[in-house]
C-alpha cells in the first residue's frame, strides 16, 4: 500500500507480492491508520475491510477516468507521484532485493519524510543500518559471481579450497 496524508507525508507498507486480500490488507494496514480517516482510492476492493472496521469515509475513483485527466485535476496524483518516485528509486539501485523491501522502504521514507535537519536525517539512517548488522563476503560486496572451480568462501577475508 502506498499513500500520503494531507501534509504530503508518505506511507509505504509491504503487503505481499500481489494484490492484497482483505485479510492481508487488514493485517498490514489496520494498525497504521486512525479511525475515522478518509480513504481516496482507485476502487481496490481489498481496502473495503479498512473502511468497514475503522469507520472510514471511502472516496473511490475510476482508474481509467483519472488516468486521462490533467494532473491538476487528478486527485490521486500525489499518491501516483510517490509511487513513481519509489519505483524509480528501487530500479536505480542494483543491490535491490525484494526480500529486503522493508529496509528499502525505510530508506525511501527517510529520504522523503525524514527530519528536515540533514544531520538528524543521517543519524536516523545510520541508526537503522546499525540495528541490522550483516557481514558480506568479498564476492557479495564486489558483485563477483561465484567460481565453479571448487573455491568457497569461509569468511570475509579468507578463501580456502573446499
Amino acid at each position: 500500500m502506498r499513500g500520503c496524508d494531507r501534509e504530503g507525508r508518505s506511507v509505504f507498507i509491504p503487503c505481499g507480492r500481489r494484490k492484497p486480500s482483505r485479510a492481508r490488507a487488514w493485517k498490514a494496514y489496520g494498525s497504521h491508520i486512525v479511525e475515522g480517516s478518509t480513504l481516496s482510492h482507485d476502487k481496490e476492493r481489498s481496502y473495503s475491510v479498512l473502511v468497514e472496521r475503522l469507520s472510514w469515509e471511502s472516496v473511490e475513483y475510476d482508474a481509467g477516468e483519472i488516468s486521462r485527466m490533467p494532473d491538476r485535476d487528478n486527485l490521486l496524483r500525489s499518491v501516483n507521484h510517490l509511487y513513481f518516485l519509489l519505483e524509480t528509486f528501487l530500479n536505480s539501485h542494483s543491490g535491490f532485493d525484494r526480500h529486503d523491501l522493508p529496509g528499502w522502504l525505510e530508506l525511501f521514507h527517510a529520504m522523503m519524510d525524514g527530519p528536515a535537519d540533514k544531520i538528524e536525517k543521517a543519524a536516523m539512517v545510520l541508526g537503522c543500518a546499525m540495528r541490522v548488522p550483516k557481514t558480506l563476503s568479498d564476492r557479495e560486496f564486489f558483485g563477483i559471481k561465484p567460481s565453479s572451480k571448487g573455491w568457497r568462501f569461509r569468511s570475509i577475508c579468507t578463501l580456502r579450497k573446499g
